[in-house]
């Protein structure tokens, strides 16, 4: 399979190192002082956990080629990043599917503003850290999550996982993709927030037992929303967890909180993303204007950030 990789961040140079590594003919797209970095070096992946480090040489471009055909491109850029990358991206008609990783909040309607819809695969990462200097230290935990907008199990969606498998990235597939991007946002977001009360430190947050329990009813506040609305709440597992007692469930993210996950593949990324994150709440604030919904707890939290 031809792949292109847009985007060259972190989550861009893991996909692109992983899927080199096994065989796969895939292309980084990179820009600036990052594509500098990567001619000179390669990606050069160090593992959080072991200290393991790795270096990957797939082909780096930094330009959007228009006429060359790729069986799939990954857009993986912030939400801020999205619409100046779709109008690139957009300018070559040769690529038979796009697998867009970006988080959103408002829904794909953007996104299909520039990509053909039949073309339009959406997916969720697995993955989390931070570049220091030209290396990416990072940590893949979960499986990854991708899905058909129109929820269906494609042979093309299948293949495509397929893919990201052999090169030993778990994949989940959803039904409901839309909902499932938009209910981790409205899961986190609180979240993100609270943690920036906190000097951006997992750490501290898992100690402050009533900024938990608050992010927590920011949390169940908007994902309520969101379902009142015509969006169920997924993964399943995230409605289970919403589902036992306030004070039970604030006692276990305490613990979540307080772990080197939730420090490399959280607040890491919480500091280095800050202006996509106030974007994506201001988004998530918008829609409940929208829908004449008041999420109290979230304002509170975004006003004080």
């Amino acid at each position: 399979m031809k792949i292109l990789i847009f985007g060259a961040g972190v989550l861009g140079s893991f996909y692109a190192a992983r899927l080199r590594d096994a065989k796969q003919n895939v292309t980084l797209l990179a820009r600036g002082q990052r594509y500098r970095e990567l001619i000179a070096h390669g990606i050069v992946l160090e593992n959080f956990k072991s200290g393991v480090t790795t270096v990957s040489y797939p082909p780096i471009i930094d330009g959007m080629p228009e006429k060359d055909y790729y069986d799939l491109c990954v857009i993986l850029v912030q939400n801020n990043q999205l619409p100046e990358a779709l109008k690139t991206i957009s300018s070559n008609k040769n690529i038979a599917t796009y697998l867009v990783m970006t988080n959103y909040m408002k829904g794909p309607g953007e996104i299909l503003d520039y990509l053909d819809e039949k073309k339009v695969l959406l997916g969720h990462v697995n993955a989390g850290g931070e570049r220091d200097g030209h290396i990416v230290k990072y940590m893949a935990s979960q499986s990854m999550t991708m899905g058909e907008l129109d929820g269906s199990r494609s042979e093309r969606l299948k293949k495509i996982a397929a893919v990201f498998r052999t090169a030993g990235l778990p994949v989940d597939l959803s039904r409901n993709m839309d909902s499932w991007k938009r209910h981790h946002l409205a899961f986190l977001l609180p979240v993100c927030h609270a943690m920036y009360l906190c000097g951006t430190c997992n750490y501290k947050l898992a100690a402050h037992k009533d900024l938990v329990r608050k992010s927590l009813l920011g949390a169940k506040e908007a994902m309520q929303m969101l379902a009142r609305n015509g969006y169920p709440v997924e993964p399943v597992k995230l409605k289970i967890m919403f589902s036992m007692p306030l004070s039970l469930l604030t006692a276990l993210f305490q613990k979540i909180l307080a772990t080197e996950i939730m420090d490399i593949g959280g607040a890491r990324h919480v500091q280095n993303a800050r202006s996509e994150i106030m974007k994506l709440s201001d988004d998530l604030l918008a829609l409940a204007d929208l829908w004449h919904e008041e999420l109290p707890v979230l304002r509170e939290l975004r006003n004080v950030n």
